[in-house]
């Protein structure tokens, strides 16, 4: 049985994937990485971690869809006016929501009542009889008396549960948690398989047939916009490896001046990494390699 392909959805130029499960596929079986750009629903005032929807090269979408992975779909939907039944819908889920979280916040605040019920009891005797109740007065011991008649004093828990939980500030709705999708949770189905004119140019297609060749070596390819190079190539997933080379793409009768092949050879050296520029060979069909090392200079030695 042939395996379903992974939803590419294409908006305006990009390409996401919105879906976890697909995510972790491309990553874990696929060795496609993309750039998580989303915020995360629990952590939203931060930047460290980000989260779904993550956001595709060109070159790693223009790779899923030639392997046959993933196919390039547009959702019409999302484009489209919501309807009154749509609004209907969204509303009604928002209410079901809400309910939750006000069930959800009582319930936390029933097991937080269970947990210093003794204590609460304790306290509600010591008032009937008169008595304080603040800490430092409830570590003191009674004389035998008073203590007697705390005992004998009976007191309904359920009906004590029901009056703390009453004291629970009513929730309000701006107060409410607010659920962020990263799926449609009312799409119908229908999908529209978009065309994409990538590679649009000769340098889209060079840079292509670069990473395509890389990552058919068995690397990790992504991004190589934090070193100022075209692409990083990992040995294993980023999360655990270091990249390992930093890859420029050059045309083949491209000049590259001194200055600039000396500060990518030391910029590649400062952070440990093999610079190498990729070009095409003579008859356009192959990618051919080149790389650079820095070397101590023995100058001024005697």
């Amino acid at each position: 049985m042939e395996e379903p392909k992974i939803d590419l959805v294409l908006s305006g130029s990009d390409v996401f994937i919105w879906n976890a499960d697909d995510w972790l596929k491309l990553r874990q079986v696929h060795r496609i990485i993309g750039e998580c750009i989303g915020c995360i629903a629990k952590k939203p005032r931060q930047e460290t971690i980000s989260g779904l929807p993550v956001l595709l090269l060109p070159e790693e979408a223009k790779l899923l869809i030639e392997k046959g992975i993933g196919r390039l779909v547009g959702k019409p939907i999302l484009k489209e006016t919501p309807t009154e039944s749509l609004k209907k819908k969204f509303e009604e889920y928002r209410e079901k929501l809400f309910a939750e979280q006000e069930a959800s916040m009582t319930e936390q605040r029933r097991i937080q009542v269970e947990h210093m019920m003794d204590k609460i009891v304790e306290g509600k005797k010591r008032k009937i009889l008169g008595l304080r109740t603040s800490k430092k007065k409830l570590r003191k011991p009674v004389n035998e008396e008073t203590q007697k008649a705390l005992e004998s004093i009976e007191v309904d828990r359920e009906a004590l549960m029901e009056e703390e939980l009453s004291k629970l500030p009513k929730m309000e709705k701006i107060d409410a948690l607010v659920q962020t999708h990263t799926a449609f949770p009312w799409h119908t189905g229908v999908i529209k398989i978009e065309q994409w004119n990538y590679p649009s140019n000769e340098e889209e297609s060079f840079r292509y047939k670069v990473f395509k060749d890389i990552w058919e070596q068995g690397f990790y390819v992504t991004s190589g916009q934090k070193f100022g190079c075209d692409f990083l190539a990992y040995p294993g997933d980023p999360i655990m490896f270091h990249s390992q080379l930093m890859i420029q793409c050059k045309n083949r009768n491209e000049e590259l001046p001194v200055l600039e092949l000396i500060s990518e050879c030391r910029i590649g050296s400062h952070v440990r990494k093999t610079l190498v520029y990729a070009t095409l060979s003579k008859d356009g069909e192959e990618i051919e390699y080149f790389s650079t090392r820095w070397a101590e200079s023995s100058m001024g030695e005697l």
